[in-house]
């Protein structure tokens, strides 16, 4: 009995294959609105001063969809599991030379649940070949698979048992080496559940709460300064509003900075090349 998808690759730490010591201190859940306003927006009143509204957790819960969103568009990296489904062009050299060499469309590869080769441009028809999961060989963060014969099997042999159909011999006999779209590929790209590395964690916590204080700190702190003067006689006071929040927005910043930087260089995103 074949199996349905490859197995699940731990991606933090990497092909991990055991963890001898409590793995919650790697992971950590999602950030929820509690948790920002009780970590990065910890001491500041998100209170309106017009109308002494308080700032809804419903509102800070969209902007951490937001971040996330954000994180996931900058990085090509998906928080939680997302399947795809992609064509990529047949080339007979590729097969034979180089075990069909392919560059999926994203990395941090979870699985991949199917393998076929067509010669068709009809989506609805099922593929000329379904390849055995056993053949499928991943480089999950490269987001790379290869077709390596399983034990017992050679390469010729697995080259003529995958091929032996009237198609691809007709298509071989006119010296066709190249079809546009012909390998089909389903995968699975992310972390798996209550697997996100905390450090991911902590910088959607930290995008969310600079969008936060970005967004609404003229609303929640719309002046900082009073100014009265009678008869050449002037006096002022200052309020720490919009400084205060210039500088936490600064250390934020900071912060979310370093730990982009980690992130990328941990997840080879620092230089993101695709095919021109």
């Amino acid at each position: 009995m074949t199996i349905s998808q490859t197995p699940e690759v731990e991606l933090f730490p990497y092909r991990a294959t055991d963890q001898f010591e409590d793995p919650v201190q790697r992971y950590s859940p999602i950030p929820t609105a509690c948790d920002i306003k009780d970590g990065k927006l910890f001491g500041i009143p998100l209170k309106s001063a017009l109308t002494n509204e308080t700032l809804k957790d419903s509102v800070i819960e969209k902007y951490i969809t937001s971040a996330i969103s954000e994180l996931e568009h900058s990085l090509d990296m998906y928080i939680t599991p997302v399947k795809f489904r992609e064509n990529h062009d047949y080339d007979r050299h590729s097969f034979s030379w180089s075990y069909n060499y392919t560059k999926l469309d994203h990395p941090n590869v979870l699985s991949v649940s199917s393998v076929q080769l067509s010669f068709s441009n009809n989506v609805t028809q099922p593929g000329f070949v379904d390849f055995p999961l056993e053949y499928v060989y991943v480089r999950p963060q490269e987001g790379v698979i290869q077709l390596v014969p399983a034990f017992g099997t050679s390469t010729s042999g697995f080259l003529l048992s995958a091929f032996s159909g009237v198609q691809f011999h007709a298509l071989r006999a006119i010296g066709m080496n190249h079809f546009p779209g012909g390998v089909r590929i389903e995968y699975t790209v992310g972390f798996a559940k209550d697997r996100v590395p905390a450090a991911i964690c902590q910088l959607i916590e930290i995008l969310a709460a600079i969008n936060v204080l970005s967004t609404l700190s003229p609303i929640l702190f719309p002046q900082t300064s009073i100014s009265i003067g009678i008869d050449g006689v002037s006096q002022s006071t200052g309020g720490f509003g919009p400084k205060f929040l210039s500088d936490r927005i600064q250390q934020l910043t900071q912060e979310r900075d370093r730990l982009l930087d980690v992130v990328r260089g941990y997840y080879q995103r620092k230089f993101i090349v695709g095919e021109i």
